[in-house]
């Protein structure tokens, strides 16, 4: 996987992550970007916090993904092929988030920026392409438009991949 790409996606992993915790929009009910989990993750986890905060957020977004997707020949932002996945992990331990999650607002502007308006949106698992294009960046604005939309509009938008088609 391209370096730009796994950037991105580690990055939307993150703002996704945030934005679907308890205290934003509550799609999961993960808090690992609270004070009261810098306070706990600081002393375990020091120069490798923003790394455990996304490990962590990453796995309660992919449980919430998978109850509503369902699982075996598809993929979302939270459970993707294993090349991807090694390809993120790479990424994150030197990737510079530049403040896109220091507030709801901040991370809502950051999907905003890097989205397409997605067309024919529904509510709940919707499909975006086939594996083939989980490597173009524009399913993945595409995906992001869909979460965009989703959390602006209150709903939930579980956007998603398949190998089926």
């Amino acid at each position: 996987m391209e370096v730009e790409l796994a950037e991105t996606l580690a990055k939307l992993r993150l703002v996704i992550g945030f934005l679907g915790e308890r205290e934003q929009f509550g799609w999961w009910q993960s808090s690992f970007f609270t004070q009261g989990s810098t306070a706990f993750l600081s002393p375990l986890f020091g120069r490798t916090m923003t790394l455990a905060r996304c490990n962590g957020i990453s796995q309660a977004a992919a449980m919430v993904h998978d109850e509503r997707i369902g699982v075996g020949r598809v993929y979302h932002l939270f459970r993707l092929p294993e090349d991807a996945e090694q390809s993120i992990h790479k990424v994150l331990h030197d990737i510079e988030f530049g403040g896109i999650v220091d507030s709801k607002e901040d991370a809502l502007d950051y999907l905003r920026k890097g989205s397409v308006s997605a067309e024919n949106l529904g509510i709940g698992p919707t499909l975006v392409g086939d594996k083939k294009s989980m490597k173009e960046p524009k399913a993945w604005q595409i995906a992001s438009g869909h979460y965009l939309y989703a959390f602006e509009n209150g709903l939930e938008i579980f956007p998603y991949f398949t190998d089926i088609l």
